[in-house]
């Protein structure tokens, strides 16, 4: 028989225990009526005519510091001149060399022809666009090179010309021309060129899966005095009788008479690879280089949280199981794990729905979930404009602010991921009061792209560079390239596929392989930040309005910085030397040799001093070796 006492406590006990699960109830709708984008109000007052633009840094639009769009330049007189040669308004290599001389604050200007010597007098670099060179015009590069102009050329004159030529030839350090086409087997880029350490691309490497290392260039032997960056990779070697030094050049310096000349001869450097490789370049051209970067890695998941329930049919299939439990039971947890792999990076952009055209529409049942499991991370939440139906921008906008307005009131969404809409109707898109907030943009790269601009005044665009589900030879390169260009790398993983996968090469169990693996290719860079979408706006930003300039004496640098802003972050390059010690801010090796420093600024001026780091040392027994022994 249970006593009263008992019987009392039990009551009480069942008493808690229903008070507790309604309690959490209510608390689950207090959270979506009350849940706000804190990141809203962190945002760094950088607008875009607060940053340095390819208008202010244009040297034809006016005297150095011109203010177009963009504010003005600091200290012109020290700045680095740039001369870009182009064959006219359809060269696309020329726009990226306009954007490096930006992320670099470098002041330059465009020709369409060859400039004569008192034109160029007062540039330090020339870079060669896809400007053709010809026989003729040996004697500007020799004036140039008599002048010590150091010149870059992203491609070289045609093959039969530097054969028919012994000026051309000569000029870019070519001793004869071997083979007009040689198909190599793979490419290797040493150590120390950029910030990564050696890499090597050859079929059967885990470079993704295709057999894509193969390349054809023209072959060339080189003159003494040159230094080779990256080779082409012959197998039948040894059969060939060929030696490693004459292995087909793909990236190399060379001096003629007072210049250093730098040359491309792969088209396998293209596009936004080229901001490394002159950056890569510019490393090499003297004692000691600085240069700025944003610091900031990130991976995005697109349209995740997934918040609706279609494609049952498919999702049932495959794993058993629903859209919205596929999302929350399945994924969730596996995402989080590989996340927390690659680092602190927890970013996403939710998708309310993906058929806009359907009659299911997207469900309220999770936000709490995850917008409880986002902030423990704690992580940050955008909004994906991605979808599997055809809807119209507008209508697409007007459903997901009705069904984010009834369920999530008080959270602005402040970064927008624009899937496959255009620039221009994302940017008419703003205007609409659901949108009012946003000031990151996150879009996918196409050829011709900034990497980081601004959409308009006040909204920041920034490109996708990496997709987390692959990682083949040439993204790998991009990689590297612009890790060592910017220091920053943007991955996108789409979890849409997941939902409405076209193959079986959409299902998750082999995405998710594909992508856990992916940290492996990210081992150079462990110096460089893991951070959150809203960190590596407010760093984006920062670095596109910073300007500096910085003084070198043999043994102490002097970084001077316009607009700094509680943080910024440099690339300090060395031959031989060391840091000793650092004032107004930190400095960290980039890799083992101690001739690559990531420099965290923390003030606006910065003195770094360095100490040469092959001097013999003291012998330990205290016997000193005479110098001279007779």
């Amino acid at each position: 028989m249970v006593s009263r006492r008992i019987y009392l406590t039990i009551f009480i006990l069942m008493l808690m225990v229903f008070v507790m699960f309604m309690f959490a109830g209510v608390s689950s709708n207090i959270l979506s009526d009350t849940a706000t984008n804190n990141r809203a109000t962190e945002r760094v007052d950088i607008s875009h005519e607060d940053t340095l633009t390819a208008d202010s840094l244009n040297i034809a639009t006016g005297n150095p510091g011109y203010i177009g769009i963009g504010r003005d330049v600091f200290d012109p007189e020290q700045k680095l001149r740039v001369a870009i040669l182009t064959s006219g308004s359809e060269d696309k290599i020329a726009y990226i060399l306009i954007e490096w001389c930006v992320y670099n604050k470098y002041l330059y200007k465009v020709f369409t022809d060859l400039p004569e010597e008192e034109e160029i007098a007062d540039y330090d670099v020339i870079l060669f666009g896809d400007y053709q060179i010809n026989d003729q015009d040996s004697e500007f590069l020799y004036t140039y090179a008599n002048l010590g102009k150091t010149m870059m050329f992203t491609q070289l004159p045609d093959y039969q010309k530097i054969k028919s030529s012994k000026e051309l030839a000569n000029f870019f350090g070519i001793k004869s021309a071997v083979q007009e086409n040689i198909t190599t087997d793979g490419i290797k880029i040493f150590p120390n060129f950029m910030i990564n350490k050696v890499r090597e691309y050859n079929i059967g490497d885990y470079y993704g899966d295709k057999d894509d290392t193969a390349v054809s260039v023209p072959y060339y032997s080189l003159t003494a005095g040159y230094e080779v960056y990256s080779i082409g990779i012959l197998n039948q070697q040894d059969k060939l009788g060929i030696e490693n030094k004459d292995l087909p050049p793909l990236l190399w310096r060379t001096r003629t008479e007072n210049s250093f000349v730098f040359v491309i001869n792969s088209d396998i450097f293209k596009g936004m690879s080229v901001l490394g490789i002159l950056t890569g370049f510019m490393a090499h051209e003297r004692e000691v280089y600085v240069y700025p970067v944003v610091n900031a890695q990130t991976i995005s998941l697109l349209s995740y949280p997934y918040l609706s329930n279609e494609n049952n049919t498919t999702t049932q299939e495959l794993y058993s199981r629903t859209s919205e439990t596929v999302a929350r039971d399945l994924l969730w947890p596996n995402i989080i794990q590989i996340l927390k792999n690659y680092g602190d990076s927890f970013s996403f952009f939710a998708a309310p729905q993906l058929d806009y055209l359907d009659d299911i529409g997207p469900k309220k049942d999770y936000i709490d979930f995850y917008l409880r499991e986002i902030g423990k991370l704690p992580g940050d939440m955008g909004l994906s404009l991605e979808q599997v139906s055809k809807t119209d921008l507008t209508d697409l906008i007007s459903k997901d602010e009705m069904f984010f307005g009834k369920y999530l009131p008080k959270y602005n969404f402040t970064a927008l991921y624009t899937a496959d809409f255009s620039r221009d109707e994302v940017e008419d898109s703003l205007d609409n009061e659901f949108l009012k907030e946003v000031s990151l943009v996150m879009s996918d790269y196409k050829e011709g792209d900034n990497l980081i601009s601004f959409l308009n005044e006040n909204v920041l665009s920034v490109k996708f560079n990496l997709d987390g589900y692959q990682h083949e030879t040439m993204d790998d390169l991009r990689m590297i390239c612009i890790e060592n260009a910017i220091g920053m790398s943007n991955t996108m993983v789409d979890i849409g596929r997941v939902i409405y996968p076209k193959d079986s090469t959409d299902e998750w169990n082999y995405l998710s392989l594909l992508w856990s693996k992916g940290d492996t290719y990210y081992k150079d860079y462990t110096k460089f930040d893991m951070v959150s979408i809203y960190e590596m706006e407010k760093r984006i930003r920062r670095f596109l309005t910073l300007d500096y300039t910085y003084e070198y004496d043999g043994d102490d640098i002097i970084i001077h910085i316009d607009q700094f802003d509680e943080e910024a972050y440099f690339i300090l390059c060395t031959y031989s030397k060391s840091i000793e010690y650092v004032n107004h801010g930190k400095a960290e090796a980039m890799n083992d040799t101690n001739t690559t420093y990531l420099i965290k600024a923390e003030d606006s001026t910065v003195l770094i001093h360095l100490t040469e780091g092959n001097i013999l040392k003291k012998p330990r027994n205290n016997k000193i070796i005479p110098s001279n022994p007779e």
